[in-house]
């Protein structure tokens, strides 16, 4: 199956990179090839987006309401104007979804057109708020400016429609203003009720922002925004792709797609960080690197977020680069530009603060069933150790979904840590996606009885246009 459309993210400008990968020393861990289980992981599509006012290609995840079983999620494209929608999947046998199969709904059609300020193309996963059931999320472009929104969507009280309401209009970009434009990532809500997300673009240099929303005490509906950081795309990085993970002492953590130790000392010439941010009161936060890449061995352009794991003596980040790795794999555009790494970044200070040491959990190769360039965020279990994630291309090269930069539709794959000390890590290929049942993988998340879900960019047979599976490890 040949799915001719490439992912809107995969089109931003690559890192710079030279002709052959300049390779430095990196501490790394070294990781066995993939393998793929002697008991064959079974993936389910529960269903085929069918495009035009269903919706259509799927930039992100997942999001499961605990309490219900029911998913919630968002299309780039599609919905009765063309702009992007809110879905929902009810699971068979729940609620008024009394059949066999998974109950589809659009909650919203994003409108810009006919209602103006409305958000557009949501390129981002939703947050929910767990007890009065409200959806927020993010629109890449659309609202006043055209700079993208901050939306909610609350439930009805009974019965008739979700009200969707735009809680923020980004200005950062057309219009010259510094509160950041483009948002791509999904937000994060505290138990105070601060909402908290990224801006590629926009800022007091034009690349990106970390901002916050409160909410206005008395005022229903009204929110405050506050820009935490502006990045300069310089030694502190910038353009940030992704969402953030918050500690519980009070720690932001992220990545950005450039910036870090530019190589020219230009802005948005270095190969992406990752950073924190730390609150000093009163608004205060304190941004600081805690890795820069250098499109070598340890990777280059992260555009997932960070998995946060805590053990009894450290605190643990697990990410991913969607570039580099090795001099002598994934082919774009005629010289080699490297397939991507997994790594972490461990801190033995009390509450994660550093200092930090970065190593490479595993480098892929892109060949034979193995992925190709980890885009989305990881998901690290606990319960059955490793951390399970997806890669955008990659796999059996016998499909062709994104042209022939990006041979392969993706794969889902686990990567178990090492049984002792100072050991490799060790990768599964949990799937294998051919196009029919899905191309270009948004991560997953885990569900009841162990298993886990997630979407896919495009592919399906309902015209390609993106899935939802289940995968039984």
């Amino acid at each position: 199956m040949d799915i001719v459309r490439q992912s809107a993210k995969r089109a931003r400008p690559l890192p710079m990179l030279s002709g052959v990968l300049a390779m430095v020393l990196v501490i790394s861990v070294p990781c066995s090839a993939g393998t793929v289980p002697a008991t064959a992981p079974a993936l389910t599509t529960l269903y085929n987006f069918p495009g035009g006012g269903g919706g259509s290609f799927l930039e992100a995840g997942l999001l499961l309401n605990s309490k219900t079983g029911v998913f919630y999620g968002t299309t780039a494209e599609g919905g009765l104007y063309g702009w992007g929608t809110v879905y929902q999947l009810i699971p068979p046998g729940t609620g008024s979804c009394t059949g066999s199969a998974w109950c589809p709904a659009v909650l919203y059609s994003f409108n810009p057109i006919n209602k103006p300020g409305d958000g557009a193309s949501p390129e981002a996963g939703l947050t929910l708020n767990a007890t009065t059931g409200v959806l927020y999320g993010t629109t890449t472009f659309g609202g006043s400016s055209d700079d993208g929104t901050v939306f909610s969507l609350t439930p009805p009280t009974a019965g008739g429609a979700w009200t969707e309401r735009v809680i923020h209009s980004f200005t950062g970009s057309i219009t010259g203003g510094t509160d950041g434009a483009e948002p791509e990532a999904s937000l994060i809500l505290t138990s105070k009720g601060v909402l908290y997300g990224t801006t590629y673009a926009g800022g007091t240099a034009g690349f990106g922002t970390v901002f916050s929303l409160t909410p206005v005490t008395g005022e229903p509906g009204v929110w405050t925004e506050h820009v935490l950081h502006s990045f300069t795309g310089l030694t502190d990085g910038g353009n940030p792709v992704a969402g953030l993970v918050q500690s519980t002492s009070q720690v932001l953590y992220g990545t950005t797609y450039t910036g870090g130790m530019a190589v020219t000392g230009e802005p948005g010439s270095g190969y992406g960080t990752v950073f924190q941010l730390v609150s000093a009161g009163g608004g205060v936060w304190t941004e600081s690197v805690l890795y820069s890449f250098t499109n070598s061995t340890d990777g280059s352009g992260p555009e997932s977020g960070l998995a946060i794991h805590y053990t009894t003596t450290s605190t643990v980040l697990y990410g991913s680069a969607f570039w580099a790795g090795s001099a002598t794999s994934c082919p774009l555009g005629g010289y080699m530009a490297g397939c991507g790494t997994i790594f972490s970044l461990t801190s033995a200070a009390s509450g994660g603060v550093g200092p930090w040491t970065f190593a490479v959990l595993h480098t892929f190769t892109g060949t034979l069933t193995e992925g190709a360039h980890p885009s989305q965020d990881l998901f690290y279990s606990s319960t059955a150790g490793g951390l399970y994630g997806t890669t955008f291309s990659g796999g059996s090269t016998t499909d062709s979904c994104f042209g022939p930069s990006y041979p392969g539709c993706g794969t889902a794959f686990v990567l178990k840590p090492p049984t002792t000390q100072g050991g490799n890590w060790t990768e599964n290929i949990l799937h294998d996606f051919d196009g029919d049942d899905g191309a270009g993988p948004n991560g997953v998340i885990s569900g009841a009885s162990g298993n886990y879900y997630g979407t896919t960019y495009s592919g399906g047979t309902a015209g390609g246009y993106g899935s939802v599976f289940l995968l039984v490890p």
